[in-house]
């Protein structure tokens, strides 16, 4: 069986299970957590699969990543996973769950990715702008990326606007090297 199917079996199990506990906002907080540690703690994967790593510290584990005061759907869960042996697809479930979780409840996810950090207000106008043209709530992100020179970069589920000085110097010397390779 491959890693999708599994992670999405259990994903479905798991939404299902919060919802009729009406809980399945608090597993999404305790899964946005776990995606996250597994992103900023590469070992935290490493932990999972290693054999030597009794079931009760993974489940330990799993339980602080998602920030240690999860509901009990949450830890039955993760009981169940490491139970059955699946935990080193548990980063694959996290994500699916999300996606499970913002599709029901008609989410859009936006990030807003800044050179610099901008105001409280500029964020807002932003967060106004995307939320006037999406159909359902918008979870909205921002970061700071000194690496754009200038400009922003907002992303809109899986549509980007590049306004940043690096994405105007890329698309300048992309056409230079289109126009000299017709010229040669």
């Amino acid at each position: 069986m491959n890693t999708g199917k599994i992670s999405a079996r259990y994903a479905k199990a798991l939404y299902k299970f919060a919802e009729e506990g009406k809980h399945e906002s608090d597993v999404y907080e305790a899964m946005k957590l776990v995606s996250s540690s597994f992103s900023t703690v590469p070992q935290l994967r490493e932990a999972l699969i290693n054999p030597t790593i009794s079931q009760q510290k993974k489940v330990d584990l799993l339980i602080t990543a998602a920030g240690t005061d999860v509901c009990a759907e949450f830890k039955r869960f993760v009981d169940m996973v490491i139970e059955n042996r699946r935990e080193e697809y548990f980063q694959s479930i996290s994500l699916v769950y999300q996606d499970l979780y913002r599709k029901e409840k008609n989410i859009v996810i936006s990030e807003l990715v800044t050179a610099s950090p901008v105001s409280d207000a500029e964020i807002a106008r932003m967060r106004k702008a995307v939320e006037s043209v999406s159909t359902g709530s918008v979870e909205f992100e921002t970061s700071v990326n000194p690496d754009l020179i200038g400009g922003f970069i907002l992303n809109v589920e899986t549509y980007q606007l590049d306004a940043s000085i690096k994405g105007q110097l890329r698309s300048i010397r992309d056409s230079l090297l289109n126009d000299n390779a017709k010229d040669a």
